[in-house]
């Protein structure tokens, strides 16, 4: 069992990078419409220049870009606590989608869509950027240490570098360390409603905090596959109890 030991809405900063002047303009305008501060780039370079400055909190990107493309700046951005990446992209090939997820997207919006989806999808990152007051707690496992106050999570005493979704998603299972979580609860915890069905996402993103986190991630002992039913936070909890929606 995981050890856990107590211690002592405002709008986002988003960052467009889309070579289409006037989708990038209709970004922009129901963004800014929503209250957020945008700022954008017409091409992967520009891209690059503004992301350097820091700042954002969500940046939605284009794959097809001149100069840099849209894969080579999620490269980049691996490893990064912010900015959170929606891609946004006229491939809708699911392993186009399971690349960017790979790669460290946080989301995957497939052209067209409607101004709705796309502020629901950037309300949901923000709201895993953020994230909310935990209190002074702090989780674990082996050699894995979940700080929740702070939302920093070190293994072997080093500081363990994750996307926000990455850290919600990891938080939630440690929360309830040794109980199996089923897919849909996971998903609609960490992504919302919407993705309750998704489990390209969630399969995705255990695999990539297992690459960070197991010493051995094809024998994982941090986050445990239960069977068809979901994912445990270390050894199981007696009573085995699922935790489901």
């Amino acid at each position: 069992m995981a050890e856990t030991i107590p211690t002592a809405g405002p709008s986002g900063r988003l960052l467009v990078i889309e070579d289409d002047a006037s989708l990038r303009r209709v970004l922009r305008a129901a963004l800014e419409r929503a209250g957020h501060r945008v700022d954008d780039a017409p091409d992967g370079l520009v891209g690059a220049e503004k992301l350097g400055q820091g700042g954002y909190e969500v940046v939605l990107l284009d794959i097809g870009l001149p100069f840099i493309d849209g894969w080579r700046l999620l490269d980049t951005l691996e490893g990064r606590r912010q900015p959170a990446v929606i891609v946004i992209s006229a491939r809708g090939d699911e392993r186009d989608k399971v690349r960017a997820l790979d790669m460290g997207a946080d989301d995957y919006l497939t052209k067209p869509f409607g101004s709705d989806e796309l502020l629901a999808r950037v309300r949901a990152v923000l709201r895993r950027v953020r994230g909310t007051a935990e209190g002074a707690r702090v989780i674990r496992c082996g050699g894995v240490v979940i700080d929740l106050g702070a939302r920093v999570v070190t293994r072997a005493g080093e500081e363990v570098r994750l996307s926000p979704t990455e850290y919600v998603l990891l938080a939630e299972l440690a929360k309830h360390s040794g109980m199996v979580m089923d897919h849909r609860t996971l998903l609609t915890r960490v992504w919302g409603p919407m993705y309750a069905g998704d489990r390209n996402y969630l399969r995705t993103f255990v695999q990539r905090l297992r690459r960070k986190l197991e010493a051995d991630p094809s024998e994982p002992e941090l986050i445990v596959t239960a069977g068809r039913r979901g994912y445990r936070f270390g050894p199981p909890a007696e009573t085995g109890a699922t935790l489901a929606v």
